[in-house]
């Protein structure tokens, strides 16, 4: 018998039942967006055809969120694994509910935050607010630095009259002008500019979040899950990355992916969008991404942790560390 022929056998299917193994370890995991996807969010879905995810051995689900709490709440209680929302709500929720989560990753290191107003509008700047109508959904994040912003410029938020309503008719509302102004973020507000061409018209911003110096979109994920399986989160952070690369190098694919990804997405809808998102968070003219990349700059989280407190009314005792992960390299 020829035991060497037969022991080189027993090695390769021992090789190929091992190779078996390794494809069949790969982690399910699901992603819950903070809203619907659109804009930013588009390069989840270019990373899933690029193989971002499969690269690091991951499975991802990717769903639509239902806003910010609920991001929190999904990724808290383990229905969902990772998620995203803005940093201000995460220090929120821990600072007030000890809400067991943390910030893995910055996504939007500088904070887009603007007012949204019509390109006919005599509103200039956060002082011009006063004695006008800014229009918000009930929750909207937006909406909480408004008055903090509106400080900062030496204005008087309580002579602007909110309007409180479904986030779906904001729009119509500012361009009938039956609001004049609206909380948003300057990279929403080119959605609103497109629809806005359809009728003849345009609309302006008053961005206001550079003079914050916070983070916005940042992936986060369970103390669970960082306790348990650091090494997928390192796996995660590495997946998200290589996304948001590839959708930076190549918008229009991202703008492709969504398409493709997103049961009645509208591709003229992104057209827009997803490269002004994408230049705006990751282009030469943010310096927070220049200088610190996908990491944490966490004299800046304490800063943002002193500016959340400021804009609840509060005073959070957190540390950087309370509110933000750092996955292995």
């Amino acid at each position: 018998m020829n035991f060497k022929g037969r022991s080189a056998g027993v090695v390769g299917t021992l090789a190929l039942v091992l190779q078996a193994g390794t494809a069949m370890a790969a982690d399910d995991v699901s992603f819950q967006l903070d809203w619907t996807p659109g804009g930013i969010s588009s390069a989840y879905y270019l990373g899933v055809e690029k193989g971002c995810f499969t690269d690091q051995d991951i499975n991802v689900t990717i769903s639509r969120g239902y806003g910010a709490a609920d991001a929190v709440t999904k990724v808290a209680t383990g229905v969902a694994d990772f998620s995203v929302t803005d940093l201000g709500v995460i220090i929120g929720a821990i600072g007030e509910t000890q809400a067991p989560v943390k910030a893995i990753m910055p996504i939007v290191s500088q904070s887009p935050l603007a007012i949204a107003i019509r390109g006919d509008s005599p509103i200039q700047t956060m002082n011009d607010l006063e004695g006008r109508k800014l229009g918000s959904s009930v929750g909207n994040a937006a909406l909480e630095y408004v008055p903090y912003g509106m400080q900062l410029a030496g204005a008087d938020y309580s002579k602007v009259k909110e309007v409180l309503t479904d986030g779906s008719a904001l729009n119509g509302l500012l361009l009938s002008g039956q609001i004049d102004a609206l909380a948003s973020y300057i990279t929403s507000a080119v959605q609103i500019e497109a629809l806005a061409a359809q009728n003849g018209m345009t609309i302006r911003t008053v961005f206001y979040g550079d003079q914050l110096d916070i983070y916005n979109a940042s992936v986060f994920t369970s103390d669970e899950m960082i306790a348990n399986n650091p090494d997928l989160v390192s796996r995660f952070k590495k997946a998200v990355e290589c996304s948001y690369e590839a959708a930076s190098a190549d918008p229009e694919a991202a703008v492709d992916a969504i398409t493709a990804g997103v049961e009645g997405m509208i591709r003229d809808t992104q057209v827009t969008s997803v490269p002004f998102a994408m230049n705006f968070s990751f282009g030469p003219d943010n310096p927070v991404f220049a200088a610190n990349g996908f990491n944490w700059d966490m004299d800046r989280v304490t800063h943002n942790i002193d500016v959340v407190g400021k804009v609840h009314d509060k005073t959070y005792d957190l540390t950087a560390d309370d509110i933000v992960y750092s996955p292995a390299e």
